[in-house]
């Protein structure tokens, strides 16, 4: 694969990505018809290999150069591999109007004195 054609691929797979995390229905269409979705990107699959999708990877790291691999060699395989994490909803949490209005003012529970300046 000619360095071009690398970054043509990556350029594409980041947008992909970018736009099924922030946008639902980029993520229903990746579920319901993944090629269609690799083909509005321009990322073109050869005909009869079928596009298996990817969401979790555990606890690994994304691998760029996985994907890459994926999309190179998906007609030798018979099977193209597509890896788009999915957002874990880990770190959310509700909070009520008084520690909002911490937050917003820079400041944590029991931490406040009489002034910043003397908190630092």
């Amino acid at each position: 694969m000619n360095p071009g054609d690398r970054a043509v691929f990556i350029a594409a797979y980041g947008r992909l990505v970018v736009e099924v995390w922030s946008d639902p229905a980029r993520e229903a269409l990746l579920e319901r018809d993944p090629r269609r979705l690799l083909g509005e990107y321009g990322i073109a699959v050869p005909d009869g290999v079928p596009v298996t999708v990817r969401r979790d990877a555990g606890d690994a790291e994304p691998d760029l150069e996985a994907q890459v691999e994926a999309w190179r060699s998906a007609a030798d395989l018979g099977e193209m591999v597509l890896f788009v994490p999915a957002l874990e909803a880990e770190g959310e949490f509700e909070i009520d109007e008084h520690e909002l209005e911490n937050v917003v003012a820079g400041l944590e529970p029991g931490t406040a004195c009489c002034c910043p300046c003397c908190c630092t």
